[in-house]
C-alpha cells in the first residue's frame, strides 16, 4: 500500500445520500438531490482520518444492482469485479435508507458475496422512528456480520463514529468481511469456472463470465450468452430476495408509520397525468417570471455600478494603450459575466429546492409515457431539465438512460433547451420586441415572452426527437425504473451549495472565456493595418471641417470609422452576405464569430464593440443598441432584427464545450458534426424566416 492511497469506495442505491456523506467526509461540494441518477459518474475525494491518516474516498454512481442496466451502474459493477480497475475499491461503505431498507439490501448482498470489508451506514436516520433503527441495526448485525451505523447527513448523527470505523477498516480489514454468503451458485456453473488468481473468489468469477467480456475479454475463455445471463439474473435476484423477506419480516416494522402516508396523498394530485402536468408548467412559469422580476434589481446595480467604474477608471487612467485595454477591453466583459449572477442563482436555486423536496422525480415518471412518444425517455427530463441550465452536464446525465438510442435521441436535442448562456442574449433583445408591463396584475409581459422562449425550444426539442427516432434503430427495450423518494423538506445548505458551484462555474469557466475574448476583441478593434487608422482620423476631420462639424460629432465620427476600418471590422464585413439575409450588419457578424465559444459571450462582445463606436462610455449596452440605426435613419434593433437574432441563438449550436462533450459521449465525431449542422441549419431557416415574414 506504500505510495497508494487506501481507497474506499461509497456504494448504494439511487438517491440513498451518498453524495451527502461523501460531501461531508471530504469536504467537497458534489451536487446532491432527492432524485435518482444525481452522481453519473465517480468522484472521488480526500479523507483525513482521525489519526491524520489520508484515504481516497470514491463515491460511485447510484446503481440497484450488480446486474446492471445503465452505463452509470455498469461504471460500479466494473470497479467492483475488476480489480485491475483505476478505482477499485480496498474496502466499501454501503448507504441504505432505513425508509427504504427492505428495497435496498440486494445489492448490499452481493457486494458482501464478493469478500470486501464493508461499514454498512443506514441513512436518513433523523426521519425514522427510533425503535426502527434499534430493530434493524440488530438484525443486520447479526446476519451480515459487519458494522452497521445509524447516520444522519443533516444533524451529522454518528458522523464521527463513521470516522473512526473507517480509520479502523485500514488495520483490521478482515473483521469487516462478511464470511456468510447470501447466494449459492448453481453447482453445474461452478464446474465450468475456470481457475483465475484475479478473481477473488467464485461469485467474482461469475459476475465475469456475466460482464467481463465488455471489459477483457481475454481473461476467460467462457462467457454468458445473453438468454442465459438473464436467465441466472433472475434466479440469482429471487434467491436473494427470498432471504431479504425473511429479515423484513423479523422486523416487522409498522410501514404505515412513515411519511409514505403523506408521499402518497401528495402524488395522488402531482403524478395524475392531466393535473400533474398542468401544476409543473404554472411551477416553471412562475421559475421564468421570477428570473426576470426578482432578478431585475440586483441587475439594474451591478450594471450601474460598472458603468460608473469604466467612466471613473477612463477619468483616471487617460488615454494610453493599458488604460484602453482595461477600461474597453476588460470592464466591458467582466460586466458582461458578473451582470448575469443573479438569474442564474436564482434559476438553480428554485430548480435545486424542488430537486431536495422530491418533486423533479415525481417529473421524471409524469412524462415518462409523454416522451416515450417522441422517442425519449422519463429519465430524459432530468437531461432535458438540466438543459435548461448547460447543456454539458445534461448531456452527461443521460448516462442513466438504459436504451442507447433514447440516450442518443435525448443527448441530440438537449443543447435545444435554452440554457443559461442563452439568458444574457435574450435578455438584450427582449426588451427591443416586448415593452415591459404588468400582465394580469402580477406577471410581467417580458416573463411571458421568456417563457415563450423556452417553451419553443421544449417544442422544436420534442419534434426534432420525433423524427430522429426513425432514423435511429434499436432492439433494446426502454423501460423506467426508478425509485420514487418520499417528499422531504429540503435542507437549504444543499441548496446553497449547489447554486454557490453553479455560479462559480459560469464565472470561472464562461467567465474566462468571455473575458479573453473581450480582449481579443479589444486587440481587433484597437488595431488595423500600419498607418490605416491614422488615414482614416485624418480623412474624417478634413470631412468634419469642410461639413462645420462640432468636436464631440468629429470624434464620435472617427471611432465609427476606426472601428469599421479595423480587424474587427473587417472580419465582420468578410462573412456579412452571409448573415445579411437575416438583417444582421457586420457588427453582429463579430458577435455570431467570437459567440461560437460560448453562447453568452455575445454580450460581451457587443458591449466591447459599442463601448469602442460610442463617444459615451457609461451608456449601458441595450441603450446603446437601441441609438443604432440603419442607413434609412430606422432603429436597427427593431422588432424583426431582434426576434431574428433571438431565433438564431435559439437554435444554433454556439458551444465548444457542448460539441466536444457530445463527441466525449457518442464516441465518434459523426453525431456532434451532424447536431451542429442541423441546428445551424435550423437557426439561419428560423431567422430568415422571422426577419421577411414579421
Amino acid at each position: 500500500m506504500q505510495g497508494q492511497l487506501y481507497k474506499v469506495g461509497l456504494v448504494g442505491n439511487p438517491n440513498s445520500g451518498k453524495t451527502s456523506i461523501f460531501n461531508l467526509l471530504t469536504g467537497l461540494k458534489q451536487k446532491v438531490g432527492n432524485y435518482p441518477g444525481v452522481t453519473v459518474d465517480s468522484k472521488s475525494g480526500k479523507f483525513n482520518a482521525p489519526d491524520g491518516s489520508v484515504i481516497e474516498l470514491i463515491d460511485f454512481p447510484g446503481a440497484y444492482s450488480l446486474h446492471s442496466n445503465t452505463y452509470d451502474e455498469f461504471v460500479l459493477t466494473k470497479a467492483l469485479i475488476d480489480i485491475n480497475d483505476q478505482n477499485h475499491p480496498d474496502a466499501i461503505i454501503y448507504i441504505a435508507d432505513i425508509l427504504l431498507l427492505d428495497k435496498q439490501l440486494l445489492l448490499l448482498t452481493q457486494i458482501l458475496d464478493l469478500e470486501f470489508p464493508v461499514i454498512v451506514c443506514l441513512s436518513n436516520c433523523d426521519l425514522a422512528e427510533p425503535d426502527l433503527i434499534e430493530k434493524w441495526t440488530l438484525l443486520l448485525e447479526q446476519k451480515l456480520k459487519c458494522p452497521i451505523i445509524p447516520v444522519s447527513s443533516k444533524s451529522h448523527l454518528n458522523l464521527d463514529t463513521l470516522k473512526e470505523r473507517i480509520q479502523s477498516i485500514i488495520q483490521f480489514a478482515h473483521i469487516f468481511i462478511s464470511n456468510k454468503s447470501s447466494y449459492t451458485i448453481p453447482e453445474h456453473e461452478l464446474e465450468k469456472f475456470e481457475p483465475n488468481p484475479l478473481f477473488k473468489n467464485d461469485y467474482n468469477n461469475l459476475l465475469w463470465k456475466h460482464y467481463g467480456q465488455k471489459i477483457q475479454s481475454s481473461r476467460i475463455n467462457n462467457y454468458f450468452g445473453k438468454e442465459h445471463s438473464l436467465k441466472l439474473q433472475i434466479e440469482e435476484t429471487l434467491q436473494r430476495y427470498v432471504l431479504i423477506d425473511e429479515w423484513v419480516s423479523l422486523v416487522q416494522f409498522d410501514r404505515s408509520n412513515r411519511s409514505k402516508e403523506n408521499t402518497n396523498k401528495i402524488d395522488s394530485v402531482l403524478t395524475q397525468p392531466l393535473l400533474g402536468v398542468t401544476i409543473f408548467t404554472v411551477i416553471m412559469f412562475f421559475i421564468f417570471q421570477a428570473i426576470f422580476s426578482w432578478a431585475s434589481y440586483p441587475m439594474d446595480w451591478i450594471e450601474s455600478a460598472f458603468a460608473s467604474l469604466q467612466g471613473s477608471l477612463g477619468e483616471l487612467m487617460g488615454d494610453g494603450l493599458f488604460a484602453q485595454l482595461i477600461v474597453k477591453g476588460l470592464i466591458p466583459g467582466l460586466s458582461g459575466v458578473m451582470v448575469f449572477i443573479p438569474q442564474i442563482a436564482i434559476l438553480f436555486f428554485l430548480i435545486s429546492w424542488m430537486e431536495e423536496l422530491g418533486y423533479m422525480a415525481r417529473v421524471v415518471y409524469l412524462f415518462d409515457h409523454l416522451l416515450k412518444k417522441v422517442g425519449l425517455n422519463g429519465r430524459s427530463v432530468v437531461g432535458l431539465i438540466s438543459g435548461g441550465a448547460c447543456a454539458i452536464p445534461a448531456i452527461m446525465s443521460t448516462r442513466s438512460i438504459n436504451n442507447q438510442r433514447d440516450r442518443l435521441v435525448t443527448m441530440f436535442v438537449i443543447p435545444l433547451i435554452p440554457c443559461s448562456a442563452r439568458i444574457p442574449v435574450y435578455t438584450a433583445l427582449i426588451g427591443f420586441i416586448v415593452p415591459y408591463k404588468e400582465v394580469m396584475g402580477i406577471f410581467n409581459s417580458q416573463g411571458v415572452a421568456f417563457m415563450a422562449l423556452y417553451s419553443l425550444g421544449i417544442v422544436m426539442a420534442l419534434l426534432t426527437a420525433l423524427v430522429i427516432r426513425y432514423f435511429v434503430k434499436s432492439d433494446e427495450l426502454s423501460v423506467l425504473a426508478m425509485q420514487l423518494p418520499d417528499y422531504r423538506l429540503p435542507q437549504m445548505r444543499q441548496v446553497l451549495m449547489v447554486v454557490y458551484e453553479k455560479v462559480k462555474s459560469f464565472v470561472f469557466e464562461a467567465g474566462k472565456i468571455i473575458l479573453l475574448i473581450s480582449v481579443i476583441l479589444w486587440f481587433m478593434s484597437s488595431f488595423s493595418w500600419k498607418g490605416e487608422l491614422e488615414q482614416v482620423e485624418q480623412t474624417v476631420r478634413m470631412e468634419s471641417n469642410a461639413l462645420g462639424r462640432d468636436s464631440l460629432a468629429t470624434l464620435s465620427e472617427i471611432e465609427a470609422r476606426k472601428l469599421e476600418h479595423s480587424f474587427a471590422g473587417k472580419a465582420g464585413r468578410f462573412i456579412e452576405p452571409v448573415v445579411e439575409p437575416l438583417g444582421f450588419d457586420w457588427k453582429i457578424s463579430i458577435a455570431l464569430l467570437t459567440s461560437f465559444a460560448a453562447r453568452e459571450v455575445f454580450v460581451g462582445t457587443m458591449s466591447t464593440i459599442y463601448s469602442l463606436g460610442s463617444n459615451d462610455d457609461e451608456i449601458l449596452l441595450r441603450d446603446r443598441m437601441a441609438l443604432e440605426k440603419r442607413a434609412d435613419g430606422s432603429p436597427f434593433f427593431d422588432r424583426r432584427t431582434s426576434i431574428s437574432l433571438i431565433l438564431f441563438y435559439a437554435f444554433a449550436m454556439q458551444c465548444m464545450s457542448t460539441f466536444a462533450v457530445m463527441w466525449k459521449e457518442t464516441r465518434t465525431k459523426r453525431w456532434p458534426i451532424f447536431q451542429f449542422i442541423y441546428m445551424g441549419l435550423l437557426a439561419y431557416l428560423a431567422s430568415w424566416t422571422a426577419y421577411h415574414w414579421f
